[in-house]
């Protein structure tokens, strides 16, 4: 008997006869929806892959395939296209899921699949409805970026050529390597669900090696850029005005500095169930690996300092429940956009406070939150700790992530780290 991951899938298009749909004309016969039926492993999943509606005896006539009207010839090619497609989706699954088929196939199809940017817009909606926001409006940037340089686009004008068009053309508005790689990796995505649902050919797949032929996207050049342990230690003696900006700043700053390099996003999630008192240490997984690694979530813990006490006995919510917020920055009634809002305005915030902070202390660098990051990374490899210890501490799934994220430090960190060899 076969294992259930290598039983063939078999994609079909049938007349839904299950549920019958309101009809304002034609015939007083019934009308039914057509459904794409999925059959794998001796279950059955229904999807809305066609807005055609049809009677018993229409679906019969279209299916026997004789003599047919031009309009049941189109209604049966589409047929036959919808499930060609389904087929080619299904064969580039490797292992099949009815998951991972519904999240292969379907960008939308009241749309047309040919456009690039009808596709976008489909997933910016999907990635809303799941509450992704911060992801969506990274492909929306990216979406409009690219309807300034053509106001309409088919996958099939996606070439190498097109794509290094665009590139120049960025370069010219003065947008930095970062921002144009950003767009084009989120293109590249769209380009990618639109291979494996078939729209596109592997030859006409324009992402790869350039020296295949293919376009290469260019590779991120933001340096790092970590703060001393001197300049930290100047931070932390600073005293600004009680209850001012720059106080709530200097506070949450170090409070990522100190919790693993914490960003403002898991620091708006903390919630009570996450603070053990006993052990002295914040147990948490990050919000931005949670929905990619479901199964296998992986907890950090960061030691429970004097410092990061302070803070939450400072700035605590009245703790009702474990699952109450430990810092007043979210509430539960919030939807994501009201979410993604708050954390963005939260971050300015601390980012605008910060940047006062470093002007007086006469620190030269950008303190953002996300410097606390990199500087509790830095200053953990400057004393000695494994790639591994620090992965685990900034909540990396895999060493090449670490590696990665050590290859970006700038020139000063890599010599001072090479003196200790």
């Amino acid at each position: 008997m076969k294992k259930a991951s290598h039983i063939q899938a078999i994609p079909k298009i049938i007349l839904d006869t299950r549920r019958e749909l309101k009809s304002e004309s034609r015939t007083e016969d019934p009308v039914y929806p057509l459904k794409l039926r999925i059959t794998w492993n001796r279950q059955r999943r229904y999807y809305k892959a066609t807005s055609i509606a049809l009677t018993e005896a229409e679906w019969i006539k279209i299916v026997d395939g004789k003599r047919l009207s031009r309009e049941q010839r189109e209604i049966l090619e589409e047929i036959q296209v919808i499930e060609s497609q389904a087929s080619t989706v299904i064969k580039g699954l490797g292992s099949f899921s009815f998951d991972k088929f519904k999240e292969a196939f379907f960008i939308d199809h009241s749309i047309d699949r040919n456009s690039v940017y009808e596709a976008f817009d489909g997933y910016i909606s999907q990635l809303k409805k799941e509450g992704r926001t911060s992801t969506a409006v990274c492909y929306n940037c990216a979406l409009n970026s690219l309807k300034q340089f053509r106001s309409s686009l088919l996958f099939s004008d996606v070439t190498p050529s097109f794509l290094e068009a665009y590139e120049e053309e960025m370069l010219e508005e003065g947008r930095s390597q970062n921002t144009i790689g950003i767009y084009l990796r989120s293109l590249r995505a769209i380009m990618n669900k639109a291979k494996s649902q078939g729209i596109i050919d592997e030859e006409s797949y324009p992402f790869g090696r350039k020296n295949h032929g293919k376009y290469q996207v260019p590779a991120s050049q933001n340096v790092k850029k970590a703060l001393t342990r001197e300049e930290i230690q100047k931070i932390k003696d600073y005293s600004p005005e009680p209850g001012s900006r720059s106080d709530r700043a200097k506070d949450f700053w170090l409070f990522a500095y100190f919790t693993n390099g914490l960003n403002v996003t898991d620091i708006a999630y903390l919630k009570w169930e996450n603070i053990d008192y006993e052990a002295d240490m914040i147990r948490f997984v990050r919000k931005k690996t949670e929905r990619a690694n479901k199964g296998r979530k992986k907890a950090i813990s960061a030691v429970l300092m004097d410092f990061t006490k302070q803070v939450i006995e400072k700035y605590k919510t009245d703790q009702n429940d474990q699952t109450d917020y430990v810092f007043p920055i979210l509430k539960p009634s919030m939807t994501p956009a009201q979410v993604y809002r708050k954390i963005q305005d939260f971050t300015t915030t601390i980012n605008k406070g910060m940047r006062v902070i470093a002007q007086e202390l006469e620190i030269n660098k950008k303190v953002t939150t996300y410097a606390a990051r990199h500087s509790h990374a830095t200053i953990l490899l400057k004393s000695g700790a494994s790639l591994e210890m620090i992965g685990e501490n900034l909540g990396h799934t895999t060493l090449k992530t670490t590696q990665n994220y050590i290859a970006s430090f700038d020139d000063e960190t890599k010599k001072e780290m090479a003196s200790y060899l």
